[in-house]
C-alpha cells in the first residue's frame, strides 16, 4: 500500500514537474512585470484583467489536459501495480510455502536417520547385508545433507560406529528390545511430526487467509484513496472553473462600467467644451465692450483737453487786456504828472486846468471806476469762466466718471448676470457631475479594494504555488531517487524471484527424490519389522524349546 502511495504521489509529482517545466518554456506565459505591472488607469487594468482571464484560461485548459494523462497513467499504474503485487504476494507465498514445507520435510527425516541408525544397531548379520545394500541411497541422503549441514554428517558416521561397536556386545533379547523400542519411538515421532505438520499447514492457511484479507484491505484502501483523489481533482477543476466564471463577470462588469464611463465622460467633455466656447464668446464680447469703453474714455480726455487749452486761451487773454489796461494806466499817470507840471507854469491855467484836472479828475475817477469795474468785470468774468470752467470740467468729469459707471456696471451687470446663470448652470452640473463622480470614486474605491485584495490574494497563491512548485520540485527530485531506487529493488526482486524459482524448481525435484526415497525406507522398514516380527517369533519359539529342555 505505502509502495502504490509512493507511486501515486510520484507520478504526481512528474507530472506538475513537467506542467511547471512546459510553462517556463512557454513563451506566451508572462513574466513577472506581466503579472503585476504598474496600473495607471482604468483601461490598462481591464486590460490586465482580460489578460489574466485569458492567461487562467489557457492555464487551466492545460491543468485539465495533464488532469487527464495523469488520470490515465494513474490507472495505468494502478493497474499494474496491482497485477505486480499480485504476482510478488503469489510468488512470495509459494516460495514461503515451499521452503517452509522442505524444511518440515528434512526434519522428519533427518529423525528418522537417527531412529534407524539407533535401532537397527544391535541388529543381526543379515542387517548388515541390508545396511550395505543402503549403502549407497545412505551416502546419496548423506551428500543432500552434508550441503545443508557437515555436522549432521559427522553424527550419521558417529552412529555408523555405534552400529559396529555394538553388534558383538548386545544379545538376541536386547536387541529385540531395542527393536521394539525403536519402533514405538519411531512411530510416536512420526504422530508428533504428523500433527506438527497438520499444525504447520494450519498456520499457513491462517497466515495466507490474513495475508488475502489485507490485500483486500490494501485494495478497498486503495480504491478508497484514488476516489478520494479524483473527488478532490474534480473539486479543484469545479473550484477554478467558478473563479474563471467570477473572474469572466468580473471582466464583463468592467467592460459596462468602462463603456459607461467613457459614454459619461465624453459627455462631460461635449459639455466642458461648448461652456469653455460660451465663456470665450463671453470675454470676446467682454473684451469689445472694454476696448469701446476705453476708445469713449480717449475721446473724453480729448474734449476734456481740448476745453482746458480754450480756457488757459481765454485766461492768457484777459491777462492781456489787464496789462494793457495797466499800460493804459500808467500812460494816464504819465500824462497827469505831465499836465501838472504844465499847471506850474501857469497858474492861469491852473483854475482851467484845475477845472480840466477837476473833470480829468471826474473822467479819471470815471475812468477809475470804468477801469475797475472793468477790471471787477473782468474779474468776475475770469471767475466766471474759471468757475464755469471748472464746473464744466467737474460735469464732464462727473459725466465721464458717470458714464464709466454706468458702463462699467451694465457691462459687470451683463457679466455678472451671465456668469451668474453660468455659475448656477455650472454649479447644478457640477453637482450632479460631483455625486456622480462620488458614486464612481465609491465604486471604483470598492472595485480597486476588492481588486486590490484579489490581487494581493493571487500574489500570495503565486507565492505559495511557487514555494509549493520549488517543494515539489525538490520532492520529485526525491521521488525520482526513490523510484529509481525502487526500480533497481524491482529488478533485484526479480532476480531475487527467479533464483527463488529456480531455487524452489531445485528444491521440487529435490522433494520428488527424498519422496522416493522414504517410500523406499518405509518399504524397507515395512520389511524390517516384518523381519524382526519373525525372528521375534522365532526367538520365543527357541525359548521355550529352551525351557522345555531344561524341564526335561
Amino acid at each position: 500500500m505505502k509502495v502504490k502511495h509512493l507511486f501515486l504521489f510520484f507520478f504526481f509529482s512528474v507530472a506538475l514537474i513537467l506542467f511547471c517545466k512546459q510553462m517556463e518554456g512557454r513563451s506566451s506565459v508572462p513574466v513577472l512585470q506581466s503579472l503585476v505591472p504598474m496600473i495607471h488607469g482604468q483601461s490598462d487594468y481591464i486590460q490586465h484583467l482580460e489578460a489574466e482571464v485569458k492567461f487562467c484560461k489557457e492555464e487551466l485548459q492545460v491543468v485539465k489536459q495533464r488532469i487527464r494523462v495523469v488520470v490515465v497513467e494513474n490507472e495505468k499504474l494502478q493497474s499494474e501495480l496491482k497485477s505486480r503485487a499480485m504476482d510478488y504476494t503469489i510468488h512470495n507465498s509459494a516460495v514461503i510455502c515451499d521452503q517452509m514445507a522442505v524444511m518440515f520435510l528434512c526434519v522428519p527425516f533427518l529423525s528418522h536417520y537417527k531412529v534407524l541408525t539407533v535401532l537397527f544397531s544391535p541388529s543381526a548379520p543379515e542387517l548388515l547385508k541390508k545396511v550395505l545394500n543402503l549403502a549407497p541411497s545412505l551416502s546419496c541422503i548423506q551428500v543432500l545433507f552434508y550441503e545443508c549441514s557437515g555436522w549432521r554428517q559427522i553424527t550419521f558416521q558417529v552412529y555408523r560406529l555405534s552400529l559396529c561397536s555394538t553388534f558383538s556386545n548386545f544379545s538376541i533379547q536386547e536387541m529385540v528390545n531395542l527393536c521394539l523400542l525403536g519402533c514405538t519411538q519411531v512411530e510416536v515421532q512420526c504422530e508428533q511430526l504428523r500433527r506438527e505438520v497438520v499444525r504447520q499447514r494450519e498456520q499457513l492457511e491462517r497466515e495466507a487467509q490474513a495475508l488475502k484479507a489485507r490485500l483486500t484491505e490494501a485494495r478497498e484502501k486503495g480504491r478508497g484513496e484514488g476516489r478520494k483523489q479524483k473527488e478532490e481533482l474534480v473539486q479543484t477543476v469545479s473550484n477554478l472553473s467558478q473563479r474563471i466564471a467570477e473572474l469572466e463577470g468580473h471582466l464583463d462588469r468592467g467592460h459596462r462600467e468602462r463603456g459607461s464611463l467613457t459614454t459619461q465622460l465624453e459627455d462631460t467633455l461635449n459639455k466642458l467644451t461648448s461652456q469653455e466656447q460660451q465663456n470665450a464668446k463671453v470675454c470676446m464680447e467682454l473684451r469689445f465692450q472694454l476696448s469701446q469703453a476705453k476708445l469713449k474714455k480717449e475721446e473724453a480726455e480729448r474734449d476734456l483737453g481740448e476745453i482746458n487749452a480754450k480756457a488757459s486761451r481765454q485766461m492768457e487773454k484777459a491777462a492781456q487786456e489787464v496789462e494793457r489796461l495797466n499800460s493804459e494806466l500808467v500812460g494816464c499817470r504819465r500824462h497827469l504828472e505831465a499836465v501838472q507840471k504844465d499847471g506850474s507854469q501857469s497858474q492861469a491855467e491852473a483854475l482851467s486846468l484845475a477845472e480840466q484836472l477837476a473833470n480829468a479828475q471826474r473822467q479819471l475817477h470815471l475812468t477809475r471806476q470804468d477801469r475797475d469795474n472793468a477790471a471787477r468785470a473782468h474779474v468776475e468774468e475770469m471767475s466766471s469762466v474759471t468757475a464755469s470752467t471748472q464746473e464744466r470740467e467737474k460735469n464732464l468729469c462727473m459725466m465721464l466718471q458717470k458714464t464709466e459707471a454706468e458702463l462699467l456696471q451694465r457691462e459687470a451687470d451683463s457679466i455678472m448676470s451671465s456668469q451668474n446663470s453660468l455659475i448656477r448652470k455650472l454649479k447644478e452640473e457640477c453637482s450632479k457631475l460631483v455625486v456622480k463622480m462620488e458614486d464612481l470614486s465609491q465604486n471604483s474605491r470598492s472595485e480597486l479594494q476588492q481588486l486590490a485584495l484579489e490581487k494581493q490574494h493571487l500574489e500570495e497563491t503565486v507565492k505559495s504555488l511557487r514555494t509549493r512548485c520549488s517543494d515539489l520540485e525538490e520532492q520529485c527530485v526525491q521521488h525520482g531517487r526513490v523510484h529509481q531506487r525502487m526500480k533497481d529493488r524491482l529488478q533485484q526482486l526479480d532476480r531475487h524471484c527467479q533464483s527463488s524459482a529456480q531455487q524452489v524448481c531445485e528444491l521440487l525435484a529435490k522433494q520428488n527424490q527424498l519422496m522416493q526415497e522414504r517410500n523406499t525406507l518405509c518399504e524397507e522398514l515395512q520389511s524390517l519389522r516384518v523381519t524382526v516380527h519373525t525372528h521375534t517369533h522365532t526367538h520365543t519359539h527357541t525359548r521355550t524349546r529352551v525351557c522345555v529342555c531344561v524341564c526335561v
